[in-house]
């Protein structure tokens, strides 16, 4: 709704302010919550993108959404800037960046990581820590079930995809003899 550079560019200065006062996880998930009730709400969305509406009458509705729950300070003047900025909508781009920056000053990456079956607990902690060693960061996995992948796994991490998967392997061994003939 704003751009992939303007979100960063507010998410990049709602974290400063964040990372100062010691409370980057907090903000992160005030506005997880906020980019979720957001999502969940098409009123919500047609109210605040209705240029008729005025801005008194979208704070009032702004106020009545975060009093659900309690938020920190910050992360409530920042809602009330985007507001002011006709930025509010972008809420959702700006916490996706927003995790991105948390992730890299805690030193973290995400990966999805993708099976056939269901992984047990076990499993699960090898994949992780391979990844940590590959990464040489944090890894959070993000479990998928596939059942078209018929074994194997496929990690998409860091831009990078690597492909471990059964089907993988059987379009290599069929690519090589198509070259052998």
């Amino acid at each position: 709704m704003i751009g992939f550079v303007l979100a960063r560019r507010y998410a990049k200065a709602v974290i400063d302010l964040a990372h100062e006062q010691g409370i980057i996880k907090e903000v992160g998930e005030d506005l997880q919550g906020v980019a979720a009730i957001f999502a969940q709400s098409p009123e919500l969305l047609h109210a605040f993108s209705d240029p008729t509406v005025s801005l008194q009458d979208k704070e009032k509705i702004l106020e009545k959404v975060l009093a659900r729950g309690k938020i920190k300070d910050l992360t409530l003047k920042f809602l009330h800037v985007l507001l002011m900025k006709k930025r509010i909508l972008g809420v959702g781009e700006i916490c996706q960046a927003y995790i991105e920056f948390a992730d890299q000053l805690a030193n973290r990456i995400r990966a999805r990581v993708v099976t056939a079956v269901a992984l047990d607990k076990e499993e699960e902690k090898r994949i992780k820590d391979a990844l940590n060693r590959l990464s040489g960061k944090e890894v959070i996995l993000e479990l998928e079930v596939d059942a078209g992948l018929l074994g194997g796994i496929v990690a998409y991490m860091g831009g990078q995809v690597y492909d471990g998967s059964l089907s993988n392997q059987l379009h290599q061994v069929k690519e090589s003899i198509g070259k052998g003939r």
